[in-house]
């Protein structure tokens, strides 16, 4: 014997019956021997609560075999059904009942995400730029040790609040068949009007009026935006023969490599931050009219580090190279310079004399702390 039941149009097979189906279905497969009876009149349910149920469709499917189906309203709590041929039992199910305070505690909103499509890109995010918006869409997990089919009489709904005018549109939350028959399914809604300007939305997962998730996203200004742009750490791209290719921080010697070139870490410091920035990077020539351009290029840039690399160049050209310059509109982000580190000279009171000409840096940075550190190490071996 199994058991299913029916909510508009779907069929849910051996789920806790909720409280808002509209039809229990009980099927049995029973053996009949040619002698015995073969009527699905003498065959009847008997469910607490209502009258017996008789079958309503008998099917046979072999030599002895036979299906029953008997259809009937929920009972509304959990019973246990028994199945008579006239004055025998031949068998009985339980039918489980689920409530609906049971399965809203149990129904669970997870990973709830807000994205924004910036060109031909779709980026998770917290901050994005206005004028880059090109849509906004909201998703989510839906869990339940259940089916998910009660969905469908509880208004499930994202709004979409502005803060600084408080005006709210809500988008409802739709979920295909094969969803609402299973435990678990990843929706998501695009509301029609989406940020323009600058300003903080609240996007609100609704269950009638009962609140399951919020997240805040916040829109910015271009300006505010190339602010925020700084470069994370810087490398080398260093090429000894076509099949080596691998990453340094100091400046290798130029007469032992083949082929070197830039690379820069560039991150935002606005937190959950997506947002597209032409960069370029130009080579560093002293008494070069125009710096010549390596990368000219709309990337994608988060509070992460973003690689931006144009490249290696013959390592014989870079003679009159003295760095790369990443800059973003005109405005310089860093340099990474190809000249070795100077040597500090000190004064007669222990201070040291500033080398005007260096261009400082993370690799610079690296470089003198691993000098000082082995110098710790050496003195503290001495004593």
């Amino acid at each position: 014997m199994h058991f299913r039941y029916e909510k508009a149009g779907r069929t849910v097979d051996d789920q806790p019956i909720p409280w808002n189906a509209e039809a229990v279905l009980v099927t049995a497969l029973v053996r009949l021997p040619k002698t015995s009876p073969r009527r699905k009149a003498d065959f009847q349910l008997r469910v607490p609560g209502i009258d017996l149920v008789s079958a309503e469709r008998m099917e046979q499917e072999g030599d002895e075999q036979h299906r029953l189906t008997f259809r009937f309203a929920p009972p509304g709590q959990t019973v246990t059904v028994e199945l008579f041929c006239r004055e025998r039992m031949l068998g009985q199910l339980t039918l489980p009942f689920l409530s609906k305070d049971e399965f809203l505690q149990n129904l669970r909103l997870q990973m709830p995400t807000l994205c924004v499509r910036l060109g031909s890109q779709t980026v998770a995010c917290q901050t994005f730029v206005s004028s880059q918006c090109r849509g906004l869409l909201a998703s989510a997990v839906l869990t339940s040790p259940t089916s998910l089919a009660p969905l469908l009489d509880l208004d499930l709904q994202v709004e979409f609040r502005c803060e600084r005018s408080g005006s709210a549109t809500r988008v409802p939350v739709n979920l295909c068949s094969s969803q609402l028959g299973g435990r678990q399914a990843l929706v998501t809604v695009v509301p029609k009007r989406y940020p323009r300007r600058i300003g903080t939305w609240v996007a609100t997962w609704l269950l009638g009026d009962r609140p399951l998730a919020s997240q805040r996203i916040r829109s910015i200004s271009q300006r505010a935006f190339h602010r925020s742009l700084g470069i994370a750490d810087t490398r080398f791209v260093v090429q000894a023969t076509p099949e080596s290719v691998r990453l340094t921080r100091q400046v290798p010697p130029l007469e032992n490599t083949k082929r070197i070139g830039p690379c820069f870490l560039v991150r935002s410091g606005e937190p959950g931050m997506a947002g597209l920035c032409r960069l370029q990077i130009t080579a560093q020539v002293p008494g070069a009219v125009q710096p010549p351009l390596l990368l000219e290029q709309d990337v994608l840039i988060t509070d992460g580090p973003t690689m931006v690399a144009p490249g290696t160049l013959d390592a014989a050209d870079l003679q009159q190279v003295s760095g790369f310059e990443l800059s973003v509109r005109g405005q310089s982000l860093g340099v990474l310079s190809l000249c070795p580190a100077p040597t500090a000279t000190f004064t007669s009171e222990g201070g040291f004399k500033p080398y005007h000409d260096y261009t400082w840096s993370a690799a610079a940075e690296e470089e003198m702390n691993e000098r000082l550190n082995r110098l710790l190490e050496g003195r503290g071996r001495s004593e």
